[in-house]
This record gives structure tokens, sequence and C-alpha cells, in this order.
């Protein structure tokens, strides 16, 4: 009843064309804009690489067109309320193609504070939370902090990047990571050397297994 109540105050709108929805939508996107989404077939994709720490993938779609354009703007045009129609998204292909139920924890990449003051908002805590309660897995993001502020990765090439987010994240609890499954989440895998790091630091504190959730790539696994 509250959703429906706010849904009325505030019409929900597709995160693509803005176009306005139903009442009682369950994704803010419209028919014609989801026709437009280039999905990724298959399932959680095992790590490509010897030199990856995280153990699979699961990514819902290309980091192109209408996507790479909304995933834009849910980093840096002000646009925090995009959080629900990807999480959604990725929520469903998780469910589709995995046992969600082995994971111990979600955590999202963080952001520095410094940052995530000037944002506003870590979009990619807001789509670990939700997840969370789509999928009923404890949200510890707070178990993974970003303790150098570095330079924007989409700016850098790839050796820059890999010099830039070295030694930037640390394992807060490392008894609260030690033996578990976690699904750690973004929103863009590009190089994925963000994603790389956080991973390592928590499989040196222990993790079992990380499976990296994001919404787009455009990377080829």
């Amino acid at each position: 009843m509250l959703k429906r109540l706010l849904n009325l105050i505030f019409p929900p709108k597709c995160i693509f064309c803005n176009k306005i929805l139903y009442l009682n939508t369950d994704i803010y996107i419209c028919k014609e804009c989801f026709s437009k989404i280039e999905f990724r077939e298959g399932g959680s994709i095992k790590s490509g690489t010897g030199d990856d720490y995280f153990d699979s993938i699961v990514c819902v779609c290309e980091y192109t067109g209408i996507v790479k354009d909304a995933v834009k703007r849910f980093k840096f045009s002000n646009k925090p309320a995009y959080y629900r129609a990807f999480a959604r998204l990725l929520s469903q292909k998780i469910k589709e193609t995995m046992d969600y139920r082995l994971f111990d924890a979600i955590i999202s990449v963080p952001l520095h504070p410094v940052r995530e003051r000037t944002r506003g908002y870590n979009q990619s805590f807001l789509i670990s939370t939700e997840l969370s309660r789509e999928l009923g897995i404890k949200e510890e993001s707070n178990l993974l902090s970003r303790t150098r502020n570095t330079h924007s990765q989409s700016l850098l090439p790839r050796q820059d990047r890999l010099i830039n987010v070295k030694g930037a994240f640390t394992v807060t609890d490392s008894s609260k990571v030690k033996d578990k499954t976690i699904l750690l989440v973004d929103d863009v895998l590009t190089t994925g050397t963000t994603l790389n790091e956080c991973s390592r630091v928590l499989k040196e504190a222990g993790a079992k297994k990380i499976v990296v959730a994001v919404i787009a790539s455009g990377r080829r696994f």
C-alpha cells in the first residue's frame, strides 16, 4: 500500500526514456526500452584469467546503448532512484542462473568518503541494499572499506588502473569474511581492476568464494 501511495505521488518513470509507467509496475523500464537492452546470455561465467581473484562473474547486459547512457546518469547526474530498476534486473538474473541461497553476504564496492559526499550516494551500495532485500541475503558492505581516494578509473589506461587501485581497499573485520561465500556488487565491469583488487583483499582475509555481480560489462569473458 505504501509503494502504491508513493507511486501515486511520484508516478514511476522509465529510467531510459522517462515515460510514465503503470502504478503497479514491477520494474521501472517501459516495454519499448526493455526490447532495446542487449542482454548477455548464460549464467555465471568463470573467471577467464589466472590473474583474477574473483571466481566468477554474473552480468546482465552489454555496456552499450541505452544501458551505458543510463548508468552514466545513475553515477554522475544525480539519478539515485535508478537503483531499483538495476537491482531488479540483477536479482532476476541471479535467481535464474544460480543458487543464491549459498551466499553468506552481499558486499558493494566502496567509494572513498570524500567522493561519496560529493556524489551524494554510492550507486553500488544502493544496488547492493536492494539486492539484499530481493534475495534475502545479509548486506555487509561495512566489511570492505576504501582507504585511499583514487583517481577515476574511467579516465585511465589499463596499466594505470592497476596502479591506481593497488592497496586502496581494506577489510574491516576478517573474522566475518573468513570462509564466506560473497556476492561482490558493482554497477559496471570494464577492465575489472577495481573488482579484482576488492576480491584480492577479501580472499587474503579468508573469503572462500567471490562471485562478482554487475549490471553491465564491456569486457569479453
